[in-house]
């Protein structure tokens, strides 16, 4: 037989053939063999039921037919006793209806039994396969093409591809919190690539101002590049960096390269007071137009994938008691504010600085010495003249008038001292102008000059208290407290007068704000803002901190948001700025 006619080596159609017939065979011997099995069952019923019925049915005729005495004497006693009670045709109508019923049940049972034989028996013994019917193969078919062939007629349908399974969204970055870097003489403090306050570097970016013309004040400017090696996969650019403003809010991107700290505009409104609090209304001699410069670390938090998605209260928690763990081994938490001496604890140095701002703040007070005499001017007026009315009314009683003139009077020797008070307050701003003329600010006081500004500040408060109330400090710890928070983010010249030990304290202790951290991407602080921006990046959360002269009102926080889809298209101007108070 030539190589066409026999098929594949190995392999010819008389032995398929073969192969065939001896399946089909098994198969229809299998089908033979379940029939015959088939008619067992049903005969077993029949017998179980006659089974069944036959026991109760030969006591029901026996008890028609007792007694019968002879052997069965013993049971004619029981039959007696039986039919005495139920009477006789009750008894055997109840034993045949008994008959009945165990017949139905044992059908039932082997019912049952051979309903299951019938579905094995009729299973087929052999798995089916799939039947091989020979077609011609082309004459210029190569060998392995016919093997080809064969295989995919004998094997089975192949099993559909499984559906692909959706990848589970990537897990958020965790949070960034932004440390202030530890100051450290000798070191260039301008250079770092993240930082707080001072200046921005905006490239050709003009200054943003709000929607009045006014410019908005500086606040960070964080560098993308070391962003995204803390938290790599943020849905952010990974070079460059962004500016943040707060005021009405503003978000810049700077790309990357080398810039220069940008000249600030000549309208540009202050940021904070010394001694005071941010943004005041109107300029003044303690005034400054940029927050201190501080340099920051952008530290990771390292928390488990299911601690970065945030939604419930209780998760919320966990994750707020995870972040305070983890952060307590980087840098020490701290609950107060920074005081350059303990309560109670005497000041053991003070600098030309703090008498420099104790006369700045006597300047302030003069300023708004006309204020205080104006309101106390216009009290007695209304008091003067509610006395008027009195005195005419007739029906108004000696009592009434005698007070309303005792508290014209009252009001009159209070604004007498108070135009005394300003009247003499320049004497005294005069005088320290000339005790601190010529003086280095960071040149620190002898014991004696210390004690000689101990006096003249005890005596600015017991001579101008109304005055100087809201303006001067009320004691010699909160100067030095002043003086060393602009010491430690000052110049060079400023560090390098601050005491080693003072210095020490603060980079151990003072690096973290004291309620809400500086932070990026993770859970926000402050619940009640949470809901507000669900699915939003936290940008940037900036919280209270004394050391940045950052004294927000009622201890609250300012947070920059931005959807994903913004930031992913670098469309800062969509990023929001909220403030949230305690």
């Amino acid at each position: 037989m030539s190589r066409r006619a026999r098929g594949p080596a190995g392999f010819s159609p008389a032995r398929l053939g073969l192969t065939l017939r001896f399946k089909t065979e098994t198969r229809k011997g299998a089908r033979r063999k379940g029939k015959t099995d088939v008619a067992g069952p049903g005969m077993k019923r029949v017998i179980a039921a006659l089974a069944g019925f036959a026991l109760p049915a030969i006591v029901a005729a026996y008890l028609k037919l007792a007694p019968l005495g002879g052997s069965l004497a013993p049971l004619d006693v029981l039959a007696s006793r039986i039919i005495a009670i139920q009477g006789r045709d009750i008894a055997v109508l109840a034993l045949l209806g008994l008959g009945v019923i165990l017949a139905a049940l044992a059908a039932l049972v082997f019912g049952q039994s051979g309903t299951k034989q019938r579905r094995i028996g009729t299973e087929p013994l052999i798995e089916p396969m799939a039947t091989w019917t020979p077609e011609p193969l082309a004459g210029d078919a190569m060998p392995g093409d016919r093997i080809a062939g064969l295989r995919r007629r004998a094997l089975p349908d192949e099993e559909p591809a499984p559906a692909p399974v959706e990848a589970e969204p990537a897990a958020p970055p965790p949070p960034v919190i932004l440390i202030r870097k530890p100051r450290e003489p000798g070191r260039d403090w301008f250079s770092d690539a993240s930082w707080l306050g001072g200046l921005p570097k905006l490239g050709d970016a003009p200054w943003p101002r709000d929607a009045g013309g006014v410019p908005v004040p500086f606040a960070a400017q964080i560098d993308l590049a070391d962003l995204a090696f803390a938290a790599p996969g943020a849905a952010l650019p990974t070079s460059g960096s962004l500016a943040f403003f707060l005021g009405s809010g503003a978000v810049i991107a700077v790309p990357d390269g080398e810039h220069g700290f940008a000249e600030p505009p000549a309208d540009l409104p202050p940021a904070f007071d010394e001694g005071g609090q941010p943004f005041p209304a109107t300029p003044g001699r303690l005034s400054r137009w940029f927050f201190p410069f501080w340099p920051v670390e952008l530290t990771p938090l390292d928390l488990p994938e299911n601690l970065r998605h945030h939604g419930d209260l209780l998760r919320e928690t966990a994750i707020e008691e995870a972040m305070a763990s983890q952060l307590q081994r980087v840098a020490p938490l701290r609950d107060h504010p920074f005081y350059a001496a303990g309560v109670g604890a005497p000041v053991e140095a003070l600098w030309w600085h703090s008498v420099i701002h104790l006369t700045d703040q006597l300047h302030e007070a003069l300023a708004a010495c006309a204020r205080p005499i104006a309101m106390q001017r216009a009290a007695l007026e209304q008091k003067l003249g509610a006395l008027a009315q009195l005195e005419a009314n007739p029906a108004a009683t000696a009592d009434a008038v005698e007070h309303a003139r005792q508290t014209a009077d009252y009001l009159a020797e209070e604004l007498e001292e108070t135009e005394a008070q300003c009247a003499a307050l320049p004497d005294m701003v005069e005088a320290l102008e000339g005790f601190i003329a010529g003086r280095d600010p960071w040149t620190q006081l002898s014991p004696e000059e210390l004690d000689v500004v101990a006096d003249l500040l005890s005596e600015v408060h017991e001579r101008f208290g109304e005055l100087v109330r809201h303006h001067v400090p009320g004691s010699l710890a909160q100067l030095a407290t002043l003086s060393v928070r602009a010491m430690v983010s000052g110049p060079p010249e400023a560090l390098a007068a601050l005491p080693g030990d003072v210095l020490e304290r603060i980079n151990a202790d003072y690096r973290l704000p004291p309620i809400d951290q500086h932070q990026i991407f993770g859970l926000p602080a402050r619940r009640a803002a949470r809901s507000e921006h669900d699915g939003d990046i936290l940008l940037l959360q900036l919280g209270y901190d004394d050391m940045m002269e950052w004294c927000w009102a009622e201890g609250g926080l300012y947070q920059f948001r931005i959807a994903p889809q913004d930031a992913a298209a670098g469309n800062w101007s969509a990023a929001s700025l909220t403030f949230r108070d305690s």
